[in-house]
């Protein structure tokens, strides 16, 4: 069964055409399912979990990045498919999981391709997209210790991720190595840093640890932590939407969320 769960912002009289075209063309493909629109009054979470128990299968929702990211924290662990009908303006997930926007998208559901793809967990938040922190004023620590970062100039800039960042450009070697969402691994980026020689020669032990790709520093990991240096007031912001505060731990869930995806995704 199928449970479709529309952002607030849909509710825009804009979006009226576009709904009823795609509720009739979900008709056609008979995976038309229960509707529910979110609202400042209730929660996706529930909304959700209050599907599943009514026998929900596959949640789809309809929206953008930000809708995205708050269906994926609210699935963790429940028995579903996600799905998504990417509307908006904002819709840079859904690109790189070969979902087209708006009406195309249906095609996309009724051919059912799945993948499992990685989470990242920090605190008890999860991630699909990355994290950022807003100062360079940040300390990386490996799981094992095995080394530490602290900030080397005042405009390097830090993300955690399982996709890349539309802002974070790198040579099409470099894209295809990394930011693969289901190899059990996440990335740090570091921009405007390049690793010392010292750190070389730890990274080198593992070629999985070692890229330096034109100005970004690419260091693939299972668990690290993030320390603000010294008393600087440092913010981490979670898939653009929340924000955080350091030290926090940051793992992969390896294969944690199945979604749907389309022929066109970049993995």
């Amino acid at each position: 069964m199928y449970f479709y769960l529309y952002d607030a912002f849909l509710q825009d009289k804009k979006y009226t055409k576009l709904l009823s075209e795609i509720e009739a063309r979900l008709i056609d493909l008979s995976i038309q399912g229960r509707t529910t629109k979110l609202n400042i009054l209730n929660d996706i979470k529930e909304l959700i979990l209050d599907a599943v128990k009514h026998g929900a299968e596959t949640v789809v929702v309809l929206g953008d990045d930000k809708t995205i990211s708050k269906a994926i924290g609210a699935v963790v662990n429940l028995p579903v498919t996600l799905g998504i009908i990417p509307i908006g303006d904002n819709n840079l997930l859904a690109k790189y999981l070969g979902i087209p926007e708006g009406l195309a998208a249906c095609e996309v559901l009724s051919k059912r391709v799945k993948e499992q793809l990685d989470l990242g967990k920090v605190g008890n938040h999860h991630f699909a997209f990355y994290l950022k922190a807003l100062s360079p004023h940040i300390k990386i620590i490996s799981a094992n210790d095995q080394y530490t970062i602290t900030p080397m100039s005042s405009n390097m800039e830090v993300y955690i991720c399982n996709f890349r960042p539309a802002d974070v450009q790198l040579s099409t070697a470099g894209q295809k190595k990394f930011f693969v969402p289901h190899d059990g691994y996440l990335e740090v980026v570091i921009k405007n840093l390049r690793i010392p020689s010292l750190l070389n020669k730890i990274f080198l032990k593992d070629n999985r640890h070692q890229n330096q790709d034109g100005q970004y520093t690419i260091l693939p990991f299972k668990k690290i932590k993030l320390e603000a240096e010294g008393d600087h007031d440092v913010k981490l912001v979670l898939d653009d939407d929340r924000i955080i505060k350091p030290p926090v731990e940051i793992e992969v869930l390896p294969r944690k969320i199945n979604l749907i995806v389309g022929r066109e995704r970049t993995f």
